[in-house]
């Protein structure tokens, strides 16, 4: 893939956050994704009633951020249900953008927990982190990971950030077979609607790394 139609797409990303590439004028996946970081981890996110993981199954999904080494997220779509299963985006700036000065500064000493994918990963990371750019933060973000505050501005610093969550209006996306979706996964929060039981939805998650780009 030519480095402009590369940087074409980075440039979107920049701008809003998410980019959809609707088939068939996308190249290659692998090509698409190769242009832009390194593949750390790649899952296939279909029904599976054996499993008990909320990933694995027709429930909607809160919205938060994957794991902190991936600064992209694309997911590709191989097959979608007849009804539900839309992908659903919150940008996190327009959240932070109202928030003050001292509840920003709260919620950079907000830990979140981490599921341990890989062997140098830590505990927990800030749910605000500084990036390279000014006034521009990283997210790392979900609810069920968070745990009690050791005192209440910390605690009201969280209940603040999730009030303006649950009042921002997500952008909705339904892939169609052969789309691909890349969001900023320290920028943009995500989740999904439910689809019912039995679907033909399968969507394959590919976690990127970019080695230039600020990592937790």
């Amino acid at each position: 893939m030519s480095t402009l139609i590369a940087s074409s797409i980075e440039s979107e990303i920049s701008e809003k956050g998410y980019t959809i590439i609707r088939y068939p004028e996308s190249k290659n996946t692998e090509e698409i994704l190769a242009s832009l970081g390194d593949v750390i981890q790649t899952t296939e996110i279909r029904e599976n009633p054996k499993s008990t993981r909320l990933l694995a199954s027709h429930q909607p999904m809160d919205f938060h951020t994957d794991h902190n080494a991936a600064n992209l997220i694309a997911w590709h779509c191989n097959s979608q249900s007849a009804t539900g299963g839309e992908s659903l985006l919150i940008d996190t700036r327009h959240i932070l953008g109202g928030l003050s000065e001292s509840t920003l500064s709260l919620l950079q000493e907000i830990s979140v927990q981490t599921h341990k994918v890989f062997y140098n990963d830590k505990l927990s990371v800030p749910l605000l982190s500084e990036t390279d750019v000014e006034a521009v933060f990283g997210v790392y973000y979900a609810s069920w990971l968070i745990g009690s505050q050791a005192d209440i501005k910390h605690t009201k610093a969280v209940e603040k950030f999730q009030q303006e969550l649950a009042q921002a209006k997500p952008v909705e996306l339904l892939l169609s077979e052969g789309d691909i979706l890349i969001i900023d996964n320290h920028r943009m929060l995500h989740g999904r609607a439910g689809f019912p039981p039995n679907s033909n939805r399968w969507l394959t998650r590919y976690w990127l790394k970019q080695s230039k780009k600020h990592i937790f």
